[in-house]
């Protein structure tokens, strides 16, 4: 079940990773009086610093206090629907930008260009719901392929959700065309329409595991290998833990 909520994720990462480069090129074609176009990106962790204790000790248990059973299905799905609305977010400024600077769609190319009329830090928005989003998608990841896979199953489950990031760059790969003037716009517009799209049906295919949380919650545990493997270790189980409780036992009865 974890595998498969993981499957989707290529298309929440290949949103993601619009941070890595295209929002960095934006930001060199505004105003920023000297601040480097980089140190906009470091808002990111700033407000994962800030957001996830709000998140953790206010807004999670004023849901739970409410009665609101905000799940990881929930998270995940309004986690994408976030990044959708940061693309958008995005997509409006590379709009203004081609409309506000004397080179038109084609604000980076040669030196004679000059900066739209906009500052640098416009792009505080987009880098705070790609936070948000990233707590709400990428942190609720881990703690799902922790808490849905099988004990000993865990280490596995949670390298095929790491896969899906290298899964994404390849797809990133075939949008690369994208990622240029004059069709900046258009490339936010489509990663905020996948996004969108995908949490939507994400949210439709795995609703019904919102009614079985508790049951996954208390997966037994669960091993890789063949009928013989899994009952050799079943048999070192049951000796480790009647030698644990032998211990304990006397352990008990020397300090009585």
């Amino acid at each position: 079940t974890s595998c498969l909520v993981f499957l989707w994720y290529p298309l929440y990462w290949i949103t993601y990773n619009q941070i890595n480069n295209n929002l960095t090129s934006q930001a060199d074609t505004m105003q920023h009086k000297g601040v480097p176009p980089e140190i906009v990106a470091q808002l990111d962790p700033l407000a994962l610093i800030i957001l996830i204790p709000i998140c953790d000790l206010f807004i999670y248990p004023a849901l739970r206090k409410a009665g609101i059973k905000f799940t990881p299905i929930k998270k995940i799905t309004l986690g994408f629907l976030c990044g959708a609305a940061a693309m958008v977010y995005a997509a409006v400024i590379q709009n203004y930008i081609y409309n506000n600077n004397n080179c038109g769609e084609f604000p980076s190319e040669g030196d004679d260009c000059n900066p739209a009329t906009i500052s640098i830090w416009a792009q505080t928005g987009c880098y705070v719901l790609i936070a948000i989003s990233e707590i709400l998608a990428s942190i609720t990841s881990l703690e799902y392929a922790f808490t849905k896979a099988p004990k000993n199953m865990r280490s596995m489950v949670q390298a095929f959700a790491l896969f899906m990031s290298a899964l994404a760059n390849a797809i990133g790969e075939a949008l690369v065309p994208l990622s240029t003037d004059p069709l900046l716009v258009w490339n936010y517009g489509s990663m905020a329409v996948i996004a969108a799209c995908a949490g939507v049906l994400f949210y439709l295919s795995f609703m019904a595991l919102d009614k079985e949380e508790d049951m996954l919650n208390s997966l037994p545990t669960g091993h890789v290998g063949t009928t013989a493997m899994i009952a050799e270790t079943e048999r070192r189980a049951s000796i480790s833990s009647a030698v644990i409780a032998e211990a304990n036992t006397e352990k008990e009865m020397a300090l009585k």
